[in-house]
């Protein structure tokens, strides 16, 4: 008996785990810190975009500029506007700023609103030539680029009369209207070969990141059509091209020949009544292989005079559908 007591008290003693409970234990553990981590990751999400929210950053051609504020966004510094926008005038090849204005679509005054945006004037020099253009952006990185040329009978002031830089920008584009040599403030110097001048242009105001769209409308085609031909193949950042009122005269059969290079998208717009545009349009659909065509029912020449909203929410599709081709 008493050996008996001796073997059995040792067994008395001890507590021998259950299985099912040790995996329980274990099971709300892993909850726990699944909890822990999940909280954690959203609290990091919130912060981040809170801060990535109040400190929008203005990009004005190359400069960039800090908006702390963007409820109560400021438009002049002490120093005045260059000084917020960073331009140096003691450059002598940098933009020189002529007028801005800040547009608010805001419904509250002294508010801004995620499509405010702002529109300047500038020139700047391009092989000892000086260049007018006017510009438009939201402030954010933009969407795409948009480098606009005007017709025979415009100047840069069309785009803004018609509505096309405030609702690109609004849009979240950056939007460029460029003054063509010889037209409006721009100077004229018949030695400027197009294509390198449009490529200087693009790499001065720095419009290749992220991507740049071309648009031209009448005289410009050619110009914009050359430019097209002999980079786009090479640059990938030219991601479209808009074509406006085409005519046969427009263009040299060398153009013709060399257009199967062009890898762009290109989009050709013409009034429904103007068969040259209509058999140009398609005469060099033939040969562009992401291109197409569209009519603007009974309408003749410079149509996205007479019907700006169409013509500017066709832009917009374009532009959106490029967008997302590249993401």
């Amino acid at each position: 008996m008493p050996r008996y007591e001796e073997d059995d008290t040792p067994l008395l003693g001890r507590v021998m785990p259950n299985p099912g409970i040790l995996k329980m234990k274990k099971i709300r553990l892993w909850i726990a810190v699944i909890i822990v981590v999940t909280v954690v990751g959203a609290l990091f999400l919130i912060t981040s975009t809170k801060i990535h929210s109040q400190s929008r950053a203005y990009m004005i051609g190359q400069y960039r500029v800090k908006d702390t504020k963007v409820e109560d966004r400021p438009l002049y510094s002490e120093g005045g506007f260059n000084d917020f926008v960073g331009i140096n005038e003691t450059d002598p090849h940098g933009p020189k700023l002529i007028n801005v204005k800040h547009v608010s679509k805001s419904k509250h005054e002294g508010k801004s609103s995620d499509d405010d945006f702002l529109l300047f004037e500038a020139t700047v020099d391009i092989l000892d030539n000086k260049m007018h253009y006017r510009e438009a952006s939201n402030g954010w990185v933009p969407k795409l680029n948009v480098l606009l040329f005007h017709g025979e009978h415009f100047t840069s002031a069309i785009w803004n009369d018609i509505g096309t830089l405030e609702d690109l920008a609004s849009a979240g584009y950056r939007v460029v209207a460029l003054e063509l040599p010889g037209h409006g403030l721009s100077s004229l110097d018949p030695k400027l070969r197009p294509a390198e001048f449009i490529k200087l242009f693009i790499q001065h105001l720095d419009l290749y990141r992220p991507g740049v769209v071309l648009l031209s409308a009448d005289s410009s085609n050619s110009a914009t059509m050359e430019y097209l031909i002999r980079y786009s193949k090479s640059s990938p950042l030219l991601k479209g091209y808009i074509n406006i009122d085409s005519a046969i005269n427009q263009y040299t059969d060398m153009q013709r020949i060399t257009a199967q290079t062009i890898n762009s998208q290109v989009l050709f717009l013409c009034g429904g009544k103007d068969t040259e545009c209509l058999t140009t349009s398609h005469d060099w659909a033939r040969h562009i292989t992401s291109s197409r065509v569209h009519s603007f029912t009974n309408a003749y020449r410079e149509f996205y005079n007479e019907d700006p909203v169409v013509f500017n929410t066709i832009l917009k599709r374009f532009l959106e559908y490029l967008t997302k081709s590249d993401s």
